[in-house]
């Protein structure tokens, strides 16, 4: 069964629109940005190809200061290039991890990681409300009122490392925090587990560890 959205092949941190119509890779968002396939070399099973770009190592800031030139040594299943985009989870999730093992260059992920690679921030629901997830300044933003936040460094964590914990006022949005003698939650107070930031946005935090920006998702795809 092929998956209901298109797979965008991700070179390091710039994602590419694959169209076996026009023949080329197309930069997502920038389409002027283009890798025609006859720059890569075809060896029958695989493309290969050096890929030259720019890389910004500095979260959602354009900090020109930081900009790098990267080199990336290509190696592509045919398959991807001939598929025009279409590709089973089951088939993209096999070819991530043999990227990533053998060091082929890729990573294959679909246009909500790709809005989030140009800049968008991840969002969650916490009882309704839409936050918006900013692991740089390590907060939650009440996305429609952004001067209300959570602060995640304030939070405990689960025992096992995977989740926030905290109470929560559904009504103001806010923290909550129960008196030591208080023997039962008010009706508007709820228990959040938040997933941890690996869940939350794993595309800051390996841009905080300076790996690279899809190096976690395998483990942790993004959400």
């Amino acid at each position: 069964m092929m998956t209901t959205e298109k797979t965008l092949l991700i070179i390091g941190s710039a994602p590419f629109i694959i169209d076996t119509a026009q023949r080329e890779l197309r930069r997502f968002n920038r389409p002027e940005y283009k890798i025609p396939f006859d720059h890569l070399k075809n060896e029958g099973p695989f493309y290969s190809g050096r890929y030259t770009g720019k890389a910004i190592g500095v979260y959602e800031r354009i900090d020109l200061d930081k900009i790098r030139d990267v080199t990336i040594d290509l190696i592509i299943p045919s398959l991807i290039i001939e598929s025009n985009g279409l590709i089973t989870a089951v088939l993209k999730n096999d070819l991530n991890r043999m990227s990533q093992k053998e060091g082929w260059g890729f990573f294959l992920g679909d246009e909500s990681l790709a809005m989030r690679l140009s800049g968008k921030l991840p969002h969650i629901d916490l009882a309704g409300t839409d936050f918006t997830i900013d692991w740089r300044l390590k907060e939650l933003r009440e996305t429609e009122l952004p001067w209300k936040h959570i602060s995640l460094q304030s939070l405990e964590m689960s025992d096992n490392g995977e989740e926030y914990l905290c109470f929560y006022n559904t009504e103001t949005h806010e923290l909550f925090e129960p008196d030591e003698n208080l023997l039962e939650l008010p009706e508007n107070v709820v228990v959040l587990e938040i997933p941890c930031e690996a869940k939350l946005d794993p595309v800051a935090v390996a841009r905080e560890y300076g790996i690279g920006e899809t190096d976690l998702l395998n483990d942790h795809p993004f959400k």
